[in-house]
């Protein structure tokens, strides 16, 4: 399984190459420990991701047998590591056997990890990869284990946060499950080891430029982000791909010509404002008509406790995903009561606003 769907064929590589370009580390893949099993459907090679946000809060990992096997905070490598273990093959050859099945793992949440990291729960939850739980009783049948297993881990759990330390090295305790497990309320989800990025790919230099086989450069020929080999070493520190890309492309932007604003674009009319997917809001009862804001309006949303952008002529209250943005708060509090729409389109898809679909308060006038 892997975080990329089916668009991700390595057609840039292909092209490079094709033109005379030279790769390295073709071999390096990072594999991240955390890819939702989606229940609905649990065969699907492309998974979504189960962010390192999931275990810093405090999400712990158990396995078939209902115990926990590592330190949730350590490296991608390390707690991937310590799951292909639990392949008897694996833990003497350290190669992966690909006719086999690739372990599931559960990831469970305490109500106060939960709430620590409540836009990403809220998002899991409603995709259907995370499931809230009413106490350890009902946690153990749903993971299908015994309860006097389930109870026993969570409480040598609990004990290891007192002390502040537990049997894998693990030192920070955050979201620990409340002392009456009884009344707890968990979130559950599972989750098995995914690929996710490649460190390896076209060579370049440090200006961006395509390098061939003998070192010279490909007159004209540029490339940025996870198209490019060497920048991240053997294994890639999390976060650090969309840092590559900001730094990289900044470079590489700024030496190549740029189409002009306007000739890319998304015009959404009238009529799709008011009956189309931009301009409706989905509920229970179906499409909701949004109200139209004017720029006026959208202005007074400025500020870190009321946050609305505008992209491509629907207004999101992005308030409480700011903190969460990955590029980080300022991005998003900069564009604060204006329209986005071109910062939006500079590094992201339209696809990824339908995970905002919940968010949205209204139409552009």
């Amino acid at each position: 399984p892997a975080t990329a769907g089916a668009f991700s064929t390595g057609d840039g590589i292909t092209l490079a190459t094709t033109l005379g370009a030279a790769t390295r580390d073709m071999d390096k893949v990072q594999i991240h420990p955390t890819g939702w099993v989606d229940p609905a459907d649990p065969t699907n090679p492309t998974k979504i991701l189960a962010a390192e946000l999931m275990r810093g809060v405090g999400g712990i990992l158990i396995d078939s047998t209902g115990q926990r096997f590592c330190n949730e905070l350590g490296t991608r490598a390390y707690v991937t590591d310590q799951m292909l273990k639990h392949d008897k093959e694996f833990a003497k050859t350290g190669t992966w056997n690909r006719s086999k099945e690739v372990p599931t793992f559960y990831l469970v949440l305490s109500s106060s990890a939960a709430a620590d990291a409540k836009k990403h729960v809220d998002l899991y939850t409603h995709k259907g990869l995370l499931t809230r739980i009413d106490g350890v009783d009902a946690l153990a049948d749903h993971m299908g284990m015994g309860k006097k297993t389930v109870m026993a881990t969570l409480k040598e759990y609990q004990a290891a946060a007192v002390k502040g330390v537990d049997d894998f090295g693990k030192k920070t305790f955050r979201g620990v499950p409340a002392k009456d497990l009884e009344k707890e309320v968990f979130y559950v989800g599972k989750v098995t080891p995914v690929l996710h990025y490649c460190m390896g790919g076209i060579k370049i230099d440090t200006e961006g430029n395509v390098i061939k086989e003998d070192g010279t450069p490909i007159k004209g020929l540029h490339a940025a982000g996870e198209v490019t080999g060497g920048v991240h070493g053997k294994n890639r520190l999390a976060g650090n791909s969309l840092l590559e890309c900001t730094v990289f492309g900044t470079v590489v932007g700024q030496k190549v010509p740029v189409k002009p604003e306007g000739t890319y674009r998304i015009a959404i009319d009238k009529e799709e404002r008011s009956h189309g997917n931009a301009g409706a809001e989905k509920t229970s009862s179906g499409p909701k008509e949004l109200p139209e804001i004017s720029m006026t309006e959208l202005a007074k949303h400025n500020t870190e406790e009321d946050l609305w952008v505008a992209i491509h002529g629907v207004i999101y209250d992005f308030t409480e995903f700011a903190h969460e943005h990955p590029a980080g708060f300022e991005s998003i509090f900069d564009l604060a009561g204006t329209d986005g729409t071109e910062a939006f389109d500079a590094v992201h898809n339209l696809g990824m606003l339908e995970d905002f679909a919940e968010d949205k308060r209204g139409i552009l006038a």
